[in-house]
Formats: C-alpha cells, structure tokens, sequence
C-alpha cells in the first residue's frame, strides 16, 4: 500500500536556559517501561503517549507518538458478517525527529491524530517547566520575496487565541485584542483582514515585522492557521500562501496495511534521511 506524508520542520527553543531541554523530557518520559503509564489524557477523547524514543546518531532522536482511541470504536467485519471490535483501543500514529543540538524538530504533519502543539502539551505534563519556543522553518526564498513586495492586503487565522502571547512593541495591540475577542466570544478561531480595500497604496511596512511575528511562537497551543498576502512586485500582484511556503516535505510512502513496527521504520528512515539532507 502507498500513501502521501507530509513532514513539517520548526525551530525549537527555550526562553530560560534553566528550563529542562525538550530530548530530556523525551527520555524522562521513554524511560516508564509500561507504555500505559506514559499516556497522559490531554482534553475529552484526547490521549496520547510517546510510543518510540531511540538515538539518531550523537546529535538527534528518533521517536513516535500514539494516540490512544477508545471511544466511538468502529466494527469488524467478518465475511458477511459484521461484529463488535475485539481491540480495547486503537492506536493512530505520528513520527518526529529531534536534532536538539541546532534546535529543529521534523514532524509527520497530521493534525488530526497528534499535532505539535499537543507534543508540546504532553511534554508539559511530563514537567511543569517545559515550555518551549517554536518557530515554523519558512523557505528563505519564499520569505525573501514577500519583504521585497508592497502588501496590499494580509489575511490571517489563528487557532486557540485566547492563549496567544504577546507579540511585543506596538504589536502588541494586536495580540491584546485578540485574545480580548477570544476571551469575550468564547471564539476557539479568530480570522484577522488587513487591507487597503479599494484605495490606493499599500500598507505600511510595519507589516512585514507583524508577519514575522505571527510565524514565533504564539503560545502554549495557539496555532497560525492562515497567513496569507497580496502583494506587489515589480508591477505584478501576486498572492502568495506563507503558511505554505514553511519547508517541508511532501512524499509517498510504501507502507503496510497491517504492521505498525514496519511503518514506524518506514516513516522514520525517510525522515532521518531527508532531514539530515536539509538540516542535519
């Protein structure tokens, strides 16, 4: 069986040198023999654990996460018949790769069975005072290309907003009233429009300090869903999709329908050697 993977890349780092590193949270957490007792419920219906840890060389680790479903359950089928599920739980799964001497995490991107923002949530249980800094790894050429327009118009989305940090200096006007939104509609999504609309000009370029803002780090799980322009370069509008010019790795994969140990060594194998490639 093939299948398409998508693999994102973000800069990982730590506001206090004094707060534990994120690989040795990882192994606090691989070192619980019983895998039952790594699992940590971090919402209604949401429980994962960190299922694999091994060294990738000197410099990084190699890993999978599980998410434990045991509710809404579907049936088998047996021939012509259909009957209830044997299997107490089923097992959805992520891989990661941690090369936590330059800072940068590869994740199987799969929102549905475990986010990065969820990683980070169980990380967290695991120790009070890992917090952690990400900060998407964009295309640099992509990025360039943006700072060299004039922006007519920037749409954003942001997820869980009401944790949003504060971005710093005079944007943090926008981040204050973000979260006042959230907090005040109880609104788990705020979309945000800047735009010269029908006049002439541009926005000022003040904007290009508030996008890179918005890619750092947003928060415990605030999340960037959308950022998106339009700009003017050399005469010619253009819209460009920022959220999808961060470096990652679209591939399909050979897996198999019924092994997960052969998968995981699928998955990670291509992980590890793509990502040595980009970043080491």
């Amino acid at each position: 069986m093939e299948k398409s993977f998508t693999f994102r890349f973000y800069n990982i780092g730590r506001d206090d040198p004094g707060k534990p590193a994120m690989v040795d949270v990882l192994r606090q957490a691989a070192g619980e023999p019983d895998k039952l007792k790594r699992e940590q419920k971090l919402a209604q219906d949401v429980t994962i654990r960190l299922e694999e840890l091994q060294d990738d060389g000197a410099d990084a680790v190699i890993g999978e996460f599980v998410r434990c479903q045991d509710t809404n359950l579907p049936s088998e089928l047996d021939g012509a018949t259909r009957k209830p599920l044997t299997a107490k739980k089923l097992g959805h799964s992520v891989v990661f790769r941690l090369n936590h001497k330059k800072g940068v995490i590869g994740i199987q991107h799969d929102p549905r069975i475990v986010s990065l923002g969820r990683i980070l949530e169980y990380l967290h249980a695991y120790h009070a005072a890992a917090f952690y800094t990400v900060e998407p790894r964009l295309d640099p050429k992509a990025w360039q290309k943006f700072k060299k327009g004039s922006v007519r118009k920037l749409a954003l989305r942001i997820a869980s907003p009401d944790t949003m940090a504060d971005l710093g200096g005079t944007d943090n006007a926008a981040s204050t009233g973000i979260r006042s939104l959230a907090e005040a509609y109880d609104a788990p999504t705020i979309g945000i429009e800047l735009s010269m609309g029908h006049r002439k000009g541009f926005l000022s370029n003040a904007i290009f300090d508030f996008a890179d803002k918005l890619t750092n780090s947003l928060g415990p799980t605030a999340r960037l869903d959308k950022l998106t322009a339009i700009t003017v370069i050399n005469e010619e509008t253009e819209v460009l999709d920022l959220i999808e010019e961060r470096q990652m790795l679209k591939d399909t994969l050979a897996i198999d329908d019924r092994d997960p140990v052969k998968n995981y060594q699928v998955k990670t194998a291509y992980l590890a050697a793509q990502m040595k490639r980009i970043v080491g």
